[in-house]
């Protein structure tokens, strides 16, 4: 039985009774009919009054639309208002193209005034005096047809002001069958907002609110789309919205916009009203961590010198937990926080964001519910602030990544095809993570027998419409330069005959280390053609992420190439992700898993994971088995709880400061290796304390003595 999808809080609390019941009303008066109920929404300004105008109840529905507005006390002219209201709603809805027909609305919604005390009624306008009243009106006015869901669909975009969702480049003179072009057909769809996504924007924020879902399903959408919404409504506040990641500045300043501008006729929103500020900050760009100790009297202190006396992973939350126990009672500075990646943010700096907020406590927190396979990336919340949560929201859909892109990450992630005698790697702690993440079971997943996980079209949909065996590939080379070659081509291609731009693409190195490196060898491979022309028809431009400024990511003109740190919150149609060889058989195999599976959940559209080597080979075999099990998640035996731990013990990464203490051996050795005539086989000997090759040969091959 369908129900209506029931979102928004009401403007007046003593209105939610008459709300409630004319609800639970339409639901049983028409069981079978799908719509939404948008309560408190949408919410418009009148400029000339300097007010908003709120709608009480918006019913979005197959059989018709219904924009009721409440009135507990008697009016002069109820008319005058209902028609104020809908005139703004009228007004937007012409704004979107799709719902025009000869400048005229393809469908008809209705205004119902729902009145409590009695009042003289008023010609073309409806109003109902109870609940009896309102539904002949609903009987009188409601469609004989149904809408077809492509009418459906555009209306519930038109409501939710969710045209523009995504950013629309036109590819102009782009030719059939090309890349771009399918680019172009995915942009002219009707963008809407899922009912989960419209949950999250509109839900109280008072106290507590947690969003959650896994890499594309809109978190960062939604915290820029709420931000607006609690403007819209609360003009005075000061709102917050923060990140880790400072290439994320740019998308999040750029969403806000947008979004502002579409409810407000395209005027600019008040920057001071709605901050957009990195987490740490710094003394040329102030952040949240900053913006706290300047407040309190407290010297902030710079990435550099927490580094030095933290050391690189701990110095963020080192700091803020300084702050915590320096500062005894802390000041009111902001209304409301809107906490984007939560996931690289320890409990420290999530309790320093809820210290600041006053007793109301606005924290919203949206994170990637999986992005480190081998864990939920968040504690509870009762573990980070001590106190439950006012709402909890997950988000299930994932509309950036093909499904067939996102079930390879998992299962390359976890090392699920590994050989045999591997096994997996890693797995989520808990089997409730699957279905959060939008994964289905045909029957309860169960320790210790076999498991089969797959996506349907409900959660990963077909947005953009590419043949299945293009979505994702593995490319497995002799040499580094036998993949910069081939990468030059494939660059070439998808400029020059699938008519890509240059920001569609998105070039991502493993080798976070010689990334830098590794971009300058492929643009001198590309000089040393003697045919080739930088000022020519297929000039190629190919630019460090972050060369500028840490906003710089991508170019109009270039090809953005970037180490996986700096492309984390990112994403584009066309990805390469190189030196793949580096996320195997390494001295931190979970951690490197991870970080492939993050490289290949930044794409929209196509994947290519190219690496060389024996590693890139063995990668390139667990693809052929994901893809033999028709890209689903086949576990022949889910684990055990002791399991579970065991694949910790098993696959336990190298702590850092011994992967730092492997680097100066090897810089040592290399500098024994130049200013000696000893061979290599007598410096490995003489580091590992060995006296005969055959000594060397067994510990070589992990048969000597741990």
């Amino acid at each position: 039985m369908e129900m209506l999808n029931c979102t928004g809080i009401p403007n007046d609390p003593n209105k939610e009774e008459i709300i409630e019941n004319i609800i639970h009303q339409f639901n049983e008066k028409y069981p079978n009919t799908e719509g939404e109920a948008y309560i408190g929404y949408p919410i418009y300004m009148d400029e000339y009054a300097n007010t908003e105008i709120c709608v009480d109840l918006a019913l979005v529905t197959k059989i018709g639309v219904f924009i009721v507005n409440i009135l507990l006390n008697s009016v002069t002219d109820y008319g005058e208002i209902q028609d104020n209201i809908l005139i703004k709603v009228e007004n937007k809805f012409k704004k979107q193209p799709f719902l025009l027909k000869k400048r005229k609305l393809i469908f008809d919604f209705y205004g119902i005034t729902y009145a409590v005390e009695q009042m003289p009624r008023i010609e073309d306008n409806l109003i109902a005096f109870s609940n009896e009243e309102f539904f002949k009106i609903i009987d009188e006015y409601k469609e004989e047809n149904s809408f077809e869901d492509a009418k459906y669909d555009a209306i519930l975009s038109g409501i939710q002001e969710a045209y523009g969702l995504n950013t629309r480049v036109e590819r102009l003179g782009v030719k059939e069958g090309t890349k771009a072009y399918l680019i172009n057909q995915m942009n002219s769809l009707i963008e809407k907002y899922d009912a989960a996504q419209m949950d999250a924007i509109l839900a109280d924020t008072k106290g507590i609110q947690r969003i959650r879902g896994m890499a594309g399903s809109g978190k960062t959408i939604v915290l820029a789309r709420k931000a607006v919404e609690l403007h819209m409504k609360h003009r005075e506040w000061t709102i917050v919205i923060t990140y880790s990641t400072r290439s994320l500045r740019n998308q999040l300043v750029n969403l806000i916009a947008k979004f502002y501008a579409l409810k407000n006729d395209g005027a600019k929103y008040d920057s001071k009203k709605i901050r957009v500020m990195q987490a740490w900050g710094s003394s040329n760009s102030l952040g949240v961590y900053y913006d706290i100790c300047l407040k309190h009297g407290i010297s902030p202190m710079n990435f550099n010198t927490a580094k030095q006396k933290y050391g690189k992973t701990r110095a963020f939350s080192k700091i803020c937990e300084n702050v915590l126990n320096e500062v005894k009672e802390f000041n009111k500075m902001y209304d409301c926080i809107l906490i984007d990646e939560a996931q690289d943010f320890d409990k420290n700096f999530m309790r320093l964001c809820l210290k600041v907020l006053g007793s109301d406590q606005r924290l919203v927190y949206a994170y990637d519910e999986l992005q480190k396979l081998n864990e939920e990336t968040m504690p509870m919340p009762q573990e980070i602030f001590g106190q439950a949560i006012e709402v909890d929201t997950p988000l299930t859909v994932c509309y950036r990544n093909q499904g067939r892109a996102i079930v390879t990450a998992h299962a390359i992630g976890m090392g699920l095809y590994r050989e045999e005698d591997k096994g997996l790697l890693q797995i989520p702690n808990s089997e409730d993570v699957w279905e959060a993440i939008g994964y289905s079971t045909d029957k309860p997943i169960k320790a210790g027998e076999p498991a089969t996980l797959y996506r349907t079209l409900k959660t990963s949909p077909e947005l953009l419409k590419v043949n299945p065996d293009e979505i994702i590939d593995f490319w497995s080379y002799e040499t580094f330069k036998d993949l910069r070659t081939d990468l030059i081509e494939m660059l070439k291609k998808d400029l020059y005959q699938e008519q890509l731009l240059p920001s569609d693409i998105m070039i991502i190195d493993m080798d976070a280390i010689e990334s830098a490196s590794n971009r300058m060898r492929l643009m001198n491979l590309l000089y040393e053609d003697e045919n080739y022309d930088p000022n020519g028809e297929e000039a190629l431009e190919i630019h460090s992420a972050g060369t500028t400024s840490p906003e710089d990511f991508f170019r109009k003109d270039s090809i953005v190439y970037s180490s996986i740190y700096r492309a984390k919150g990112n994403e584009a149609f066309m990805i390469y992700i190189v030196n793949a060889q580096k996320c195997i058989n390494s001295l931190t195999p979970r951690s490197d898993r991870n970080a492939l599976f993050t490289a290949i959940t930044r794409s929209k559209g196509w994947v290519r994971v190219m690496g060389y080597g024996d590693e890139m080979k063995q990668l390139c075999q667990e693809f052929e088995e994901t893809k033999k099990h028709d890209f689903k998640l086949y576990f022949k035996r889910y684990p055990t709880e002791e399991e579970k731990k065991q694949l910790i013990l098993n696959n336990k990464d190298v702590d850092a400061s011994i992967i730092k203490s492997i680097g100066t051996t090897r810089a040592l050795f290399n500098k024994a290796r130049e200013e000696s005539n000893v061979s290599n086989l007598q410096l490995m000997m003489e580091v590992l304390g060995v006296s005969t090759k055959e000594e060397l040969l067994k510990i070589l091959m992990n048969e000597g003595e741990e």
